[in-house]
């Protein structure tokens, strides 16, 4: 993967297959768990986008870039929803001993958080963009080698 790839979707559930293969594709000489990791969170944006940022399915578009960086993948996700900073506050929601009692939402952003070293957003014209860098190793990792 030398140069950016990038692809349109429709915001439906039934595209994240195509999304998993484009991510796959792009990204076939990279290890295995790095790009299950790219996944996850090219996931993570796309059904926030459907739920929150869409209302449910339609066919309205996102789009997604990956490029091969030194250190690992850039990943720059848009949408055309209203704007919204996924980022403007992530924290841990509080957790409880008692899986009954987690609550529901707010852990996908929050591993965006600690998987990705670069998490930028920004509202250009009509898209929010978010823009990530996907470390090889996890940003945890790469501070305790350094």
């Amino acid at each position: 993967m030398n140069i950016a790839e990038n692809r349109r979707f429709g915001a439906r559930r039934a595209e994240f297959r195509a999304i998993r293969a484009f991510v796959e594709a792009a990204c076939a000489v990279l290890p295995h768990d790095y790009i299950q990791r790219l996944v996850l969170i090219a996931e993570e944006l796309f059904c926030n986008t459907i739920e929150h940022g869409y209302g449910g399915d339609s066919d309205q578009p996102v789009w997604l870039e990956l490029a091969a960086t030194v250190r690992g993948c850039r990943l720059v996700y848009q949408d055309a929803a209203p704007p919204h900073d996924p980022f403007t506050s992530i924290k841990l929601p509080p957790l409880s001993e008692n899986e009954d009692n987690i609550p529901i939402g707010g852990l996908g952003i929050y591993l965006i958080g600690q998987l990705c070293t670069l998490k930028c957003y920004e509202r250009r014209g009509e898209r929010n963009v978010i823009e990530l860098c996907v470390p090889r190793m996890s940003p945890q990792d790469a501070a305790s080698t350094s």
